[in-house]
């Protein structure tokens, strides 16, 4: 008597097992790291923020179709920002988290004709050249976010922009992290 004839078919059941495995998996936690600036130039101050899953052995290795949203502190609506991978120039508006690989959210802010303006790489500013959000000298504080179909994770940490006086430089935006209740 053939194996399959006594167990039935072997790999579906065993495919069948990997599928509801996954599924019993919780999704991985995501970790935002610190803005790398990336270019300062007369008339732009360009950063990335990584952002990456972070392995463990009771996660899925994936996090499926993420979107990500910059989350202004004091009750503005929510930006929806853009996602570049390290290996590409490109932006895409969702993208699937891997183990290993780090994914970055470009953040730009410029002066524009004698005023302040947070010029955030959100999905209408790379397609339109448009979207703006602007800022008074000063600090302004947000953090970042990720969604998906299976639930939502927040950065534990803030973004703090300092927006320099009118008759700075745009080399004098600074953007840094700031840990909640520390500072």
């Amino acid at each position: 008597m053939k194996i399959s004839e006594k167990f039935g078919d072997v790999s579906n059941k065993m495919r069948g097992l990997a599928s509801r495995g996954k599924a019993m998996l919780k999704p991985p936690p995501a970790v935002f790291g610190s803005p790398r600036q990336v270019g300062e130039a007369s008339d732009v101050s360009w950063w990335h923020i990584p952002v990456f899953i972070e392995p463990t052995a009771m996660h899925r290795p994936t996090l499926d179709n993420c979107r990500v949203q910059l989350i202004p502190d004091g009750g503005t609506a929510p930006l929806n920002m853009r996602w570049r991978t390290e290996n590409s120039g490109d932006t895409v508006a969702t993208a699937t988290l891997e183990e290993g690989r780090v994914y970055l959210v470009p953040i730009a802010a410029r002066k524009e004709v004698g005023k302040r303006v947070a010029v955030l790489t959100n999905e209408i500013f790379l397609v339109e050249k448009k979207a703006k959000w602007t800022m008074p000298p000063g600090k302004t504080k947000w953090s970042l976010r990720i969604y998906n179909d299976d639930g939502e994770w927040e950065s534990a940490h803030s973004y703090l922009l300092c927006v320099p006086e009118p008759d700075w430089g745009n080399g004098h935006f600074l953007l840094e992290v700031r840990y909640n209740g520390l500072n």
